[in-house]
């Protein structure tokens, strides 16, 4: 059922939001009879978010971009836990800035949408924690995202943290010895500091991409305000 299901969810998550409730229970209905269990998964689909929506809309528009987001993600997760593990491997750098030039060419291609100010930075955000999370990479990629998600910032994936070694039993033969715990792997303080400052980078772009957003509303709010004092004066001449 898992791929029927996995079909049904992509073909009306294509849908414009304003016709997702109407078409799913529809669809529902017509199942019943001979896959009930299909037809009640396909019942308890959420409706998707305004964000979401958009963000299925533009995989299905060009889905380019967005899957080259998706490879950045996963070779920005596999440098994060080489750096986490001390492994040499992908320079984090790199992959911070890779992933950061894919994201904003997705973004570019999101404002083109005409989103409000408020649905635009929830649409970043999921973009943002999806493309890098392994198991939401699958429904971005498949244009099946149903909700908003966030995120406090760029760091490293708690995940990620290898868990600190067991202890060893003690020795049967020596009840009174105490083994000695095994060292605590020591993290490269230059990957600490690099971290930080790819997190500062990322936190004050964030800021300026706000501030620019803000200005365009209030552009777009004063060329409104123009056209309509034309239009009035034009009605009164």
């Amino acid at each position: 059922m898992a791929d029927a299901l996995v079909r049904e969810t992509e073909r009306l998550y294509g849908l414009d939001p304003t016709e997702f409730t109407a078409a799913r229970n529809a669809r529902a209905k017509e199942l019943k009879q001979d896959d009930p269990e299909l037809a009640a998964a396909v019942a308890a689909l959420p409706k998707p978010s305004v964000a979401a929506a958009a963000l299925n809309g533009l995989l299905r528009e060009d889905p380019s971009e967005v899957r080259a987001l998706i490879q950045s993600g996963k070779r920005l997760r596999q440098a994060q836990e080489a750096a986490v593990s001390g492994k040499k491997g992908a320079d984090l750098n790199d992959a911070i800035q890779e992933h950061r030039t894919a994201l904003d060419r997705v973004q570019r291609d999101l404002r083109r949408r005409k989103l409000s100010g408020a649905t635009l930075e929830k649409a970043i955000k999921t973009l943002r924690v999806a493309s890098v999370d392994p198991e939401l990479q699958p429904l971005l990629e498949r244009g099946i995202l149903y909700e908003d998600l966030a995120a406090s910032g760029f760091g490293l994936d708690p995940g990620l943290v290898p868990a600190r070694p067991k202890q060893p039993a003690r020795a049967a033969a020596k009840p009174a010895a105490k083994p000695k715990p095994p060292p605590k792997p020591k993290p490269d303080p230059k990957l600490r500091a690099r971290l930080k400052t790819a997190e500062a980078e990322l936190a004050a772009a964030e800021k300026r991409a706000a501030a620019a957003l803000r200005d365009l509303e209030t552009a777009k709010q004063d060329v409104e305000n123009a056209q309509r004092a034309v239009d009035e004066a034009e009605d009164q001449a």
